[in-house]
């Protein structure tokens, strides 16, 4: 495993400045918040209370003793420090050993205009007429006490900040860098050929839910890819025992002994018939995927005719009798069935496989059943059933998979590669109709079809 997989170098990193942006965020908004909401309205309010401390200098101006209690108590109690001088700049009186320094003459007729001037960064410096109308004829210098210096530790608190800001982003980046670490491992364990690779991850959240999303997927990968190896080996041993009887009987022609080759050809006549058969049944399960994927770009749409109910079951019983001459195939057929808009080849071939079924795996002395009825409210329901081996209970979810063969019908004399049921429920899905399926080991199965019947106004049996 390279460096570049163990460690969330790029996700810590932009895990760790977005928390150092929601630091400046928050110092920002701290700051602004200071001055919109506190310094602002602070400020408002100490012009406020000097205009009225103002007044009350005004009207003790001619009482120095009263005048100085006034102005001890605002040093006391505003922490302010006030000069009281004429228009010419005499001292009148202050509570500070260093008065403030006189206005000049152009400052005196400013603040005459303007009624107050603020004679520093506000709101440490501020000077108000007296009185507070008319000409001016002294004026107050209001001096507030300057903030003091930052800590000494304000550089300590802002690395422990910042400390803890990349601790707790290291934190945040391993809960996201370990699973996405984990995804990319298996995605690549699986992309090399390791089909058991699962992530294993369980988690309640987003990536949680990722992980169960790429495993279920895995899980269908391995199943498709081990179904195209169970194709494969299936095909190959359906087709080597008939290759190899047209191989004898040409060897047989070739050394001269035509009686037995010809003996055999009935024989090759039926292994022929069982290989197109089952190249047939592989093409269109291919040819109804691909048309069911959206993909099939080329491939013929079903080629639905009005046709009789009654008229599939006798060909589909006259094909059985033919194929199987010493089964029993047993018929319960209702009267007055309606026609059905289908394709007659796919539907045929439905039935053909359900039969062939039936009787491959059920004892030659038992009969095989196939029914047609009405099935209400509009639709014909096609039932074949037998008395044969059966399907496990863990098996029969499994039935209808494209190459799936039970273990009991794994026998030479059954044939077969797994598609016969699979592509009837394909036919059956294309027509909008439905296939059950019900079996019991040792008992039989039954399996039904229900498919949609014309309208009632075109209905007309063939």
């Amino acid at each position: 495993m390279s460096r570049r997989s163990q460690t969330p170098g790029r996700l810590l990193l932009r895990i760790y400045l977005v928390g150092i942006a929601q630091l400046v965020l928050v110092s920002v908004t701290l700051f602004l918040a200071r001055s919109f909401i506190v310094e602002k309205p602070l400020r408002h309010g100490f012009a406020r209370n000097a205009v009225y401390n103002v007044r009350e200098w005004y009207e003790l101006k001619d009482d120095p003793v009263a005048l100085q209690a006034s102005l001890d108590r605002a040093a006391r109690l505003l922490d302010a420090r006030v000069t009281l001088r004429d228009v010419s700049g005499r001292l009148i009186a202050t509570n500070s050993a260093t008065p403030a320094p006189p206005l000049s003459e152009e400052e005196v007729a400013h603040l005459n205009e303007a009624r107050q001037r603020f004679a520093g960064p506000p709101p440490h410096s501020l000077s108000l007429p007296m009185p507070e109308h008319g000409p001016v004829e002294a004026y107050a210098t209001i001096v507030m006490r300057p903030p003091g210096p930052p800590p000494e530790n304000t550089t300590l608190v802002v690395v422990a900040v910042l400390v803890c800001t990349a601790i707790t982003s290291l934190a945040f980046a391993r809960t996201l860098g370990s699973p996405l670490q984990r995804l990319a491992e298996v995605a690549r364990e699986l992309g090399s050929g390791k089909l058991d690779a699962r992530t294993g991850i369980r988690r309640r959240d987003e990536l949680g839910q990722v992980a169960e999303a790429f495993d279920e997927m895995a899980g269908r990968i391995t199943h498709l890819l081990r179904s195209q190896k169970e194709l494969l080996a299936n095909v190959s041993h359906e087709l080597r025992t008939p290759l190899a009887r047209i191989r004898v009987a040409l060897d047989l022609a070739e050394e001269g002994d035509a009686a037995t080759a010809r003996e055999m050809l009935g024989d090759i006549t039926g292994d022929l018939s069982e290989l197109e058969r089952l190249v047939e049944d592989v093409l269109t399960t291919a040819k109804l995927d691909l048309a069911t994927e959206g993909t099939g770009a080329g491939v013929p749409p079903l080629r639905v005719e009005r046709v009789g109910a009654v008229a599939l079951v006798d060909k589909a019983a006259a094909r059985f009798r033919t194929a199987r001459p010493g089964r029993t195939l047993e018929l319960d057929v209702d009267p007055g069935l309606p026609a059905l808009d289908v394709d007659p080849v796919m539907v045929r071939r439905v039935l053909d496989n359900l039969l062939d079924n039936a009787a491959k795996y059920s004892e030659a002395r038992t009969p095989v059943r196939l029914r047609a009825r009405v099935h209400p409210p509009s639709g014909l329901e096609f039932e074949v059933s037998d008395q044969g081996i059966g399907i496990d209970a863990e098996d029969l979810s499994r039935v209808g998979t494209p190459f799936f063969r039970t273990d009991r019908s794994r026998a030479r004399s059954s044939g077969g590669v797994g598609l016969g049921l699979a592509l009837a429920r394909r036919i059956v899905d294309a027509h909008g109709g439905t296939l059950a399926l019900d079996s019991q080991p040792g008992v039989g199965t039954s399996v039904r079809i229900v498919l949609p019947a014309s309208p009632p106004d075109l209905r007309a049996e063939g």
